[in-house]
């Protein structure tokens, strides 16, 4: 039988940054396929994973970011570090604490950001570092147009701070364009 890795695969953590980036990529179609054709279960299962895969996804990028900035990697990926610059996302910003409940009070599928909040856009530096300190309670999500958009919202200083929207596959694209210059 010819190679059969992908089976015995299943449910492992990854070994590495552009392998996670096709498994989160891969979990954000399923479940947005499965949302778009009310398969709840078959959402709840493809989400599983994300957790793990964005915790994974972050820390290698933003470690060897903080690596470049200490002097760690000398001479700076100046390339690296810019494609860290670039759109991924947007945010409203200051927001309060109702905003921020609001994107759950919406209903599952239903994330918006709050209309009343000020939008600017977010930075993949950005969009990286509020995911990671996201407060899991006030997270949402919209499927549309086949996009599967995450919005969570973060405190700075136990203070609300933003709710951010992104789209999984553009995210895992510029992370991958990221990991490219590396």
């Amino acid at each position: 039988m010819p190679n059969i890795e992908f089976l015995i695969r299943a449910n492992q953590p990854p070994t590495s940054l552009p392998e996670a980036l096709n498994d989160l990529s891969d979990a954000s179609m399923l479940f947005a396929l499965s949302w778009a054709n009310g398969d709840i279960d078959r959402a709840a299962r493809a989400s599983r994973s994300a957790p793990k895969l964005f915790d994974f996804i972050i820390s290698s990028l933003m470690r060897t970011r903080d690596d470049f900035a200490s002097g760690a990697n000398v001479p700076a990926n100046q390339a690296f570090m810019a494609s860290l610059r670039v759109v991924a996302g947007r945010m409203a910003t200051p927001v309060t604490r109702a905003d921020q409940e609001s994107v759950v009070l919406a209903g599952h599928g239903n994330g918006r950001l709050p209309p009343n909040a000020p939008i600017v856009d977010a930075t993949l530096e950005q969009v990286l570092n509020k995911v990671k300190h996201q407060i899991t309670r006030m997270q949402n999500f919209r499927v549309s147009g086949g996009q599967h958009f995450m919005l969570i919202s973060a405190d700075k200083a136990r203070s609300p701070d933003c709710v951010l929207e992104f789209d999984v596959a553009e995210f895992c694209n510029k992370c991958r364009d990221a990991h490219s210059l590396l």
